[in-house]
């Protein structure tokens, strides 16, 4: 699925000043069980609205939000996300949130709803493998059982003490959304917790 998020390449990434790829391992562990990377340029659009407009911003929007918290749609590669009972997370194309956002404001309900860019405030990590639910647990007090935590679902919650939006793309294969001031924290953390697994972190895509 995280194929379809992103595509192109312009403005700055998160690691661009780390030296990638990184791989940390025991020696007895021949591939590395965790893939980490940068998910580069995704657009990004917190949205305020009531249940009376979801509908609407939804066919705006081109992509259905949930009507449940903690859960996310997806359409065509842009992804819905319910942070609350009128707040909503936006990943969109690379440069579709700036349309989305021109779309909202210019919209008949546009004096009815808040529509903020906050590409810039916020990374996306991809995480994936077949440990990553273990490796994730670490640091994290969310309930990581695949019963639990499925596919389509996502919470906010801490992992290392750093404050993220956790989304299940697959069993096993997450996003974590995280501000960017934190990317570098959280990068240091995941290599450290996942070394035992065997860990690789690669340029993103």
């Amino acid at each position: 699925m995280a194929e379809n998020i992103s595509r192109a390449a312009f403005g700055s990434a998160a690691f661009e000043k780390r030296r990638l790829p990184i791989i940390k391992k025991p020696e007895n562990i021949e591939v590395a069980q965790i893939e980490l990377s940068e998910i580069l340029h995704l657009g990004k659009l917190n949205i305020r609205c009531n249940s009376i407009y979801r509908d609407k911003v939804s066919k705006l929007i081109q992509c259905d939000l949930p009507l449940e918290p903690n859960y996310m749609s997806n359409k065509a590669g842009r992804f819905a996300i319910s942070l609350g009972p009128d707040e909503y997370l936006i990943l969109a194309e690379p440069g579709g949130e700036n349309q989305l956002e021109k779309i909202l404001n210019s919209s008949n309900i546009a004096k009815h709803i808040s529509v903020v860019n906050v590409s810039d405030a916020f990374c996306a990590i991809l995480l994936s493998g077949k440990k990553v639910r273990e490796f994730l647990s670490k640091g994290c007090p969310i309930d990581l059982d695949p019963n639990s935590f499925q596919e389509n679902q996502s919470v906010q919650c801490d992992i290392a003490l750093a404050n993220v939006i956790l989304l299940c793309l697959e069993e096993n294969e997450f996003i974590c959304i995280c501000r960017t001031s934190f990317a570098n924290y959280l990068l240091d953390w995941c290599c450290d917790a996942g070394q035992e697994f065997g860990i690789l972190v690669t340029k993103g895509i």
